[in-house]
C-alpha cells in the first residue's frame, strides 16, 4: 500500500494522463480518508509536495491545517547551518525572489562564493550533510515549525522562508544598530500567530524588546526584561513550555530569563546550579531542560515541566571521557537521544537515554568546514 502511494507521488499530472490503466491508483484514492491521512503522514515533506498534485482530494488533505500540524509533530529533527560554496546550477536565489540586484565587481573573473543552506541528519550512529540549492542568506537567526528566520546576504533585511515549499516573505526591519541583539521565533497556539521576538541592548546594557506578528507585519514595543538581567545576548533562546528562555550571560548564570509567548511578560527562574561556558538550555520532549557540566567526566540534565511553581528535577546523569568539549545541541526521537557538538569542531556525539550510552556519530562524506552554529529544524509544509 505504501509503495503504491510512493509510486503515485512520483508521477505528475501530465504523466498520469499517459497511462490509461489507473485501476491500481483508483484503489488508493478510494481508501477511507483516515487511512490515507495516516499513510501520507509517513512521507517526507518533499514527497508530499508531489503527492498534492495527485488529485483535488489529496491536495485539500495535504494542505489542511490539521495535516500540516500532524506531519510537523512527527517529523524528525535535523540541524541547519550555512556553508560557503561555489555557485550551483539551478540555485534558488533569495535575491531573485526579493527583486534585488546583485552587483559583482567588473574585475572579478568569477562569481564569488555564496552562502547555501545545509542540513545535518544524525540517525543510527551516523551523521550526514544534506546540501540544498538555496542561497542568499547572511545569518540564520531562528527556526520554528519548519520556517526559517534569517537575514538577507544582499541587503541585511529580515525574511522568513520555508525551504521545502520555497515560500519566502520579506519582513520590515525593527530597531537597527544595537550593541547586541537576539531573535526568537515562536508560534502562539492561543492566537494561531507566528511572532518574531527581538531583544536588543544599547551602550548602557539596557535591554529592550519589540515583537512582530507575521499577520500584521509591524513591530510594536513591549516591556522588556528588568535592567541588569542580561549581561550578554550570545546564547540563542529556546522555546518550550509556552515561553522563550535565555541564558542571560556567557557563563556563571544562576538564573534564566523567560518570556511568555502569549502574555509577553518577562520573568526569571533560578537554575539548580550556576552555568559553565558549554552549558545550554535544550527543549526535550516539549519540556525545558538545562544540560550542565559537573567536573570533567559528568553532565547533569535537569528538566523543568512548567513555569507555575514547578521546580527543576534531575532527569539524567551522563558520564563520558569527552564531557568538557561537548556542547548540547538538541534532542531527537522524542527525547530518547541527546545530540552534542564538539566545541569548535564539526563532530557530533549522541547519547542514548534508554541505553545510557554516549557514542560518536560517524560522518558520511565531507564534514562541514570550520566552526558552525547549528540550529534544530524540521522539514514541514508550514505556510
Amino acid at each position: 500500500m505504501f509503495t503504491a502511494v510512493q509510486e503515485r507521488a512520483s508521477l505528475n499530472e501530465d504523466k498520469a494522463r499517459e497511462f490509461p490503466d489507473v485501476r491500481h491508483v483508483g484503489r488508493v484514492a478510494n481508501l477511507p480518508y483516515d487511512l490515507i491521512f495516516r499513510i501520507l503522514l509517513l512521507l517526507p515533506a518533499e514527497s508530499l509536495l508531489i503527492s498534492s498534485s495527485v488529485c483535488k482530494e489529496w491536495f485539500s488533505l495535504i494542505n489542511s491545517s490539521d495535516f500540516i500540524e500532524a506531519h510537523a509533530h512527527q517529523s524528525e529533527t535535523v540541524f541547519i547551518f550555512l556553508k560557503k560554496a561555489s555557485p550551483r546550477l539551478k540555485s534558488f536565489k533569495i535575491e531573485d525572489k526579493l527583486g534585488l540586484l546583485v552587483n559583482y565587481s567588473i574585475f572579478s573573473k568569477s562569481e564569488p562564493l555564496r552562502s547555501y543552506i545545509n542540513f545535518v541528519k544524525v540517525q543510527g550512529g551516523r551523521c550526514k550533510v544534506i546540501e540544498s540549492n538555496i542561497s542568499g542568506f547572511k545569518n540564520i537567526l531562528a527556526t520554528c515549525n519548519g520556517l526559517i528566520l534569517a537575514t538577507c546576504e544582499q541587503n541585511g533585511g529580515l525574511l522568513v522562508l520555508n525551504p521545502v515549499t520555497r515560500k519566502l516573505s520579506a519582513l520590515p526591519l525593527g530597531t537597527t544598530l544595537p550593541l547586541e541583539q537576539s531573535y526568537g521565533f515562536v508560534f502562539s497556539h492561543l492566537t494561531k500567530q507566528y511572532k518574531v521576538v527581538h531583544l536588543f541592548q544599547d551602550e548602557s546594557l539596557h535591554t529592550s524588546c519589540e515583537i512582530l506578528s507575521l499577520n500584521t507585519r509591524s513591530w510594536r514595543g513591549v516591556d522588556g526584561p528588568s535592567f541588569g538581567l542580561f549581561t550578554s545576548l550570545v546564547h540563542k533562546p529556546v522555546t518550550a513550555i509556552g515561553a522563550l528562555h535565555w541564558l542571560p550571560s556567557s557563563a556563571n548564570c544562576s538564573f534564566i530569563v523567560s518570556m511568555g509567548i502569549d502574555d509577553e511578560k518577562f520573568r526569571t527562574l533560578s537554575l539548580p546550579i550556576s552555568s559553565t561556558p558549554n552549558d545550554r538550555l535544550v527543549e526535550i520532549g516539549g519540556f525545558l531542560s538545562f544540560v550542565t557540566h559537573v567536573g570533567f567526566r559528568r553532565l547533569d540534565v535537569w528538566m523543568l515541566k512548567g513555569l507555575e511553581g514547578e521546580g527543576w528535577v534531575k532527569q539524567h546523569i551522563i558520564t563520558s571521557y569527552r564531557v568538557p568539549d561537548l556542547v548540547p545541541v538538541s534532542a531527537l526521537r522524542c527525547g530518547r537521544e541527546l545530540i552534542f557538538q564538539v566545541n569548535g569542531a564539526p563532530c557530533f556525539y549522541a547519547y542514548d537515554v534508554e541505553k545510557e550510552e554516549m557514542s560518536m556519530a560517524v560522518m558520511e562524506g565531507e564534514a562541514p568546514g570550520g566552526c558552525q552554529h547549528y540550529l534544530p529544524h524540521v522539514n514541514t509544509l508550514t505556510r
